[in-house]
């Protein structure tokens, strides 16, 4: 039997009388991430799903950059936003987006994941037990980390998705897995500008900017998502991913999202290299099951094809070091604090010859064209960031380093208190004095160093103890290696093995 099809009605947030975050709070949560929009972007986005993933699998996403057919677009303008909030600005974004011939929209969907579950309203739980993923992501501003070992750690990040949006709206289309008993959810959510209206009485009521799409309950006083079979028909006349009823997970879309001047194609490609840049050590080959992400990215109906990091230069350094370090080879260090005595996590780094590049984007690429670079992380194994150190003297080769924060509470919990609401980096300067401040700034200061080490070790520099190789004998070994058709270029590359460091142990 065909379901009537529902359209979402608009219910904009007014200020409670014990207030509320309005729009300018609400956005500066994000911070100034180092990154760019969209890598900021792709990269809550992609984490959230790591979060959201299931015991024993792995997510799968999808991500695509597509033009809305006209039946899409006639179809999104007569149901989903036909009413708009009163704010100027964001009408004219909505104008500007249905006066285009083929409005583009980013979607960022997963499977094998959990869905948006749990009530739908956050003054309400049935139990302590609940999940809260709903009002978690659409509700609620900020909240503390609830998986074990997980990427996020503060809830700020979603606003990203807003700010990716020239109309500053997403929608979802989530289908929730057992523990909210397989039910489809739909929904819209805006986050424009704080407003004041005048009400029938004369006086002025606030609204805080925040706006969401769906059914409304309780006489208007807010929205509820779409749901069941209407839900599922509403996300197909869309043209989000078909899933049935058990196939859980969440669609996000970006409405005509910021991708500059560049075009689509140049876009998506760019954001094929924030996955490989950001995501490979959960792309490897040997990475489990239970973690691994299998990524697909399409320009409308296109796929386009993600090497493997092992064959992309220079991660294939990189997923090296990344593998001694999972597999406790020789060749790894553990950086380690004195007081308080603490291992903080293990360290590899790995040289080879400097293979050719591929490269996905000609102009601004994320990929260096000689690595000189270490990469960290939390046990959860998403990059953080890099640090940049020295390159090797004979520019025939490149080096590349992870380090990856030990697993134990204290520690893991104090490296993820570092990180800003991005996750693009680690700032012990805004923690508060105590161990775990301390043991941030030592694992920063030992990681720069290690960096800067290699190349200076290779260049026949001395240790601080007055140890050291020569030149004379580095070009030696260099040359050997090259000789020998070591390094990428053969299908091999060989630990750095340099001095430990006072608060290092070599393995």
């Amino acid at each position: 039997m065909r379901v009537p099809l529902t359209s979402l009605s608009l219910h904009s947030e007014p200020y409670a009388p014990t207030g509320n975050i309005g729009d300018s709070g609400f956005r500066k949560l994000l911070g100034t991430p180092s990154l760019d929009l969209m890598q900021t972007v792709v990269r809550e986005a992609v984490q959230n799903c790591c979060d959201a993933d299931k015991d024993g699998k792995g997510p799968v996403i999808h991500i695509r950059l597509r033009a809305l057919n006209a039946e899409q677009k006639a179809f999104v303008a007569e149901h989903a936003f036909t009413e708009l909030p009163t704010d100027p600005q964001a009408r004219k974004a909505f104008g500007t987006f249905f006066e285009a011939p083929a409005p583009l929209v980013l979607e960022i969907c997963d499977f094998n994941t959990t869905g948006l579950g749990g009530p739908t309203r956050a003054d309400r739980l049935a139990s302590e037990e609940d999940p809260t993923d709903f009002i978690d992501f659409f509700r609620n501003v900020g909240k503390g980390r609830d998986t074990a070992l997980g990427g996020g750690t503060y809830g700020f990040g979603k606003v990203s998705l807003y700010i990716a949006s020239r109309c500053a709206t997403i929608l979802v289309d989530t289908q929730t897995d057992r523990r909210t008993r397989f039910e489809r959810r739909l929904m819209g959510c805006h986050l424009g500008a704080a407003e004041s209206r005048r009400q029938q009485d004369g006086s002025l009521r606030r609204y805080t900017g925040r706006h969401w799409w769906g059914v409304l309950a309780e006489n208007g006083q807010f929205a509820e998502p779409l749901r069941g079979a209407s839900a599922r028909e509403f996300s197909e006349k869309v043209g989000f991913p078909r899933r049935d009823d058990t196939d859980s997970g969440t669609s996000i879309m970006i409405v005509d999202p910021h991708i500059g001047d560049e075009g689509p194609e140049l876009a998506i490609r760019r954001i094929a290299e924030t996955l490989l840049w950001n995501f490979w050590p959960r792309m490897m080959a040997t990475t489990p099951d239970s973690k691994r992400l299998k990524i697909r990215i399409f320009l409308d109906q296109t796929e386009i094809q993600l090497p493997q990091p092992e064959t992309f230069p220079p991660l294939d350094l990189f997923c090296q070091a990344m593998n001694r370090l999972r597999e406790a080879k020789t060749g790894t260090e553990t950086i380690s604090s004195l007081r308080p005595a603490k291992d903080l996590g293990r360290l590899s780094i790995t040289e080879g010859l400097r293979a050719g590049r591929a490269p996905l984007v000609y102009e601004d690429s994320l990929f260096p064209s000689r690595s000189c670079h270490i990469a960290v992380m939390r046990p959860v194994e998403l990059v953080v960031r890099y640090f940049e150190g020295d390159p090797l003297p004979d520019e025939r080769m490149e080096w590349a380093g992870v380090f990856v924060t030990s697993s134990e509470t204290e520690v893991e919990r104090a490296f993820a208190d570092a990180e800003p609401p991005a996750h693009d980096d680690w700032q012990p300067d805004m923690m508060a004095k105590g161990p775990a401040r301390t043991y941030v700034r030592v694992a920063i200061k030992e990681i720069r160093r290690r960096a800067k080490e290699v190349g200076a070790l290779a260049a026949g520099q001395m240790n601080p103890d007055g140890s050291g190789e020569s030149l004379a004998v580095v070009a030696r070994r260099l040359g050997s290696l090259l000789d020998s058709g070591l390094g990428h270029g053969a299908g091999g590359s060989r630990p750095v093995h340099g001095r430990p460091a006072a608060n290092c142990r070599g393995r």
